[in-house]
């Protein structure tokens, strides 16, 4: 068998910082609920996306911020380790219900204090009639809600009380040019606004929406620098000591500036990933080809002698082990369906450049070490694999197969660039592609792909023909007749094909409610500022900036439904 290439001993560090992360249960906190709050209150005169934006800088210059023990790379959305914040801008009425329960229950379990309570009860009042839920239920007919809520035929669940997530962002740009450019970039279109154009309110908005969002972001990182400044001062450990100072110096310059060493493009990609969860609510917020964008700094820095792959890997082990830091409370119901406490992070390693050449580099290893020696549920580690893989990284990645974690997942790249070639996406553009969450293949930082925007039951309609469109007690389908007088399987497979059709409208039209109530409510200007041509048009993802916008519903249970229709 052939040798496995880039086997790097485990720093000591690492097994403390995952130790130090999963001593306590994932704790639930109140902190961004209150700011939000605080904030929305404040601004009730202003356009939504305004709102949005001094709602994030609000959150991030008063949100408490910590540095671990030990930790090397920083930013944290919680005090307490894999804790998380509360979004009643997208829903909160799921949650009362369950403070009794939530500390006990089977599937992912979180703490919640009588303190954090008291506190989320002091502001949950102000969101009724106000959330992403609440719109989205008031624009679904009467009996489309009824369907999705209380009959298991479909459901929208998933970004009804939650934000969407599933995006790819451009990471590398923010980490080559720094935000600073992006504000320059914003300030540059408005100079180019005439007061007599039918979008000018709109687009001025939103590019002062993404001014202020970047330079709360660029403030938020200040904030860790002069926390390490202070824990520094204080430390009698020289070793800290000098980890402390680098790390303040590097939340000083990224990611406001361009990163100007590998550590710093490590900070800087944290800060982007961290950050634009605590905006969104949104999971499966999936780095794409982390080895592409951040090999040109791990190269520089190893040929000048800044580091080794010692070095270097230990980074990549302290993201790894961030990767997991980053949590979501969901509903018991949710919960059981996404249990792990599951953010679905996908990074994925190997395949080709746009011009078709592999470009499998150190970091496709190293990344996979990473995964050897963190081993914890995140990032959703996959691997692009077509006829030019380097031998050694199919075999490093059958290495890491055989530890028996689940990952590498494979993507085969002769597969997928066709299939999205076939959807209309260019052949440059479609050899880009990374992985979204699960396994939804994008062209990075130019999609918002609204994956897993429903679930459908296949074998429900299937259902509704035995009981001629009743469940329940209630008749929620079309009546297609008595099944025992039906003379053929045509003729079931017509009654089923019409049920089939009549859900399956209702589902778009719920899908609609809540992709409308996003657009509305919840514009995400940071995240607009990192998605390809959302910044040229002056339009969020949630209204319509990104190249590529569609929305993907998932039918479950097709196999059972195939037997049972044959049966």
């Amino acid at each position: 068998m052939s040798e496995v290439k880039f086997v790097i001993e485990k720093s000591p560090r690492i097994a403390r910082l995952i130790h130090d992360l999963y001593a306590n249960m994932p704790e639930i906190e109140a902190d961004r609920a209150e700011l939000i709050t605080e904030s929305y209150k404040q601004t009730e005169h202003l356009p939504i996306i305004k709102r949005r934006s001094a709602a994030f800088r609000h959150i991030l210059e008063n949100i408490p911020i910590v540095i671990r023990e030990g930790e090397l790379i920083v930013g944290s959305n919680s005090v307490a380790p894999r804790g998380c914040q509360t979004f009643p801008e997208f829903s909160y009425e799921w949650l009362p219900p369950e403070y009794e329960t939530i500390a006990t229950r089977e599937a992912d379990p979180f703490y919640i204090s009588p303190d954090t309570i008291r506190r989320l009860e002091n502001v949950h009042p102000y969101w009724k009639g106000k959330t992403v839920s609440d719109l989205a239920a008031a624009n679904m007919d009467p009996e489309v809600l009824d369907v999705f809520m209380n009959h298991g035929i479909f459901t929208v669940g998933n970004y009804f009380f939650n934000g969407v997530g599933h995006v790819n962002v451009n990471y590398e740009k923010v980490i080559n040019c720094g935000l600073e450019t992006y504000i320059e970039e914003c300030k540059a279109q408005l100079a180019t606004l005439t007061r007599g154009q039918g979008d000018y309110a709109e687009k001025r908005n939103f590019w002062e929406s993404v001014i202020e969002s970047c330079e709360a972001v660029i403030a938020y990182a200040r904030r860790y620098s002069d926390l390490a400044l202070s824990l520094a001062a204080d430390c009698t450990d020289s070793d800290r000591k000098a980890e402390l100072l680098t790390i303040a110096e590097a939340c000083d310059h990224v990611p406001a500036k361009p990163a100007r060493s590998f550590h710093e493009a490590c900070q800087g990609f944290w800060f982007i990933q961290q950050l634009m969860q605590m905006e969104s609510s949104g999971h499966s917020i999936s780095p794409g080809r982390f080895d592409q964008y951040m090999y040109p700094f791990f190269k520089a820095d190893l040929d000048e002698g800044k580091i080794t792959y010692e070095s270097a890997q230990e980074l990549l082990d302290c993201i790894w082990v961030k990767f997991n830091d980053l949590n979501k409370c969901r509903d018991a119901a949710s919960a059981e369906g996404f249990a792990g406490y599951g953010m679905f992070q996908n990074l994925i390693v190997g395949g080709q450049d746009e011009n078709g050449y592999d470009v499998t580099n150190e970091l496709s290893f190293m990344c996979m070490e990473a995964q050897c020696h963190v081993r914890l549920p995140q990032p959703s580690l996959s691997i692009r694999v077509w006829n030019k893989s380097p031998h050694d990284l199919l075999i490093k990645a059958a290495a890491v197969t055989r530890e028996g974690m689940g990952v590498p997942a494979f993507y085969n790249d002769e597969v997928i660039i066709p299939a999205m070639m076939d959807r209309g996406i260019s052949l440059k553009e479609a050899r880009r592609y990374c992985i979204i969450g699960c396994v939804e293949p994008c062209v990075p930082h130019y999609t918002d792909g609204w994956q897993d925007a429903a679930f459908f039951n296949m074998c429900r309609p299937m259902e509704m023909v035995f009981s001629n469109g009743v469940d329940k007690g209630v008749q929620i389908g079309p009546k297609t007749g008595d099944v025992c007088k039906m003379g053929s399987f045509q003729d079931f497979y017509n009654a089923y094909k019409t049920q089939q059709e009549f859900f399956v409208k209702m589902m778009v039209q719920a899908d609609n409610a809540v992709d409308y109530a996003h657009s509305v409510r919840c514009p995400l200007p940071f995240q607009a500022s990192l998605i390809d041509d959302c910044m040229a048009r002056g339009k969020s993802n949630q209204e319509g900036g990104a190249r590529y916008n569609f929305t993907g519903p998932q039918g479950f249970g097709i196999a059972n439904n195939t037997d049972g229709l044959l049966a």
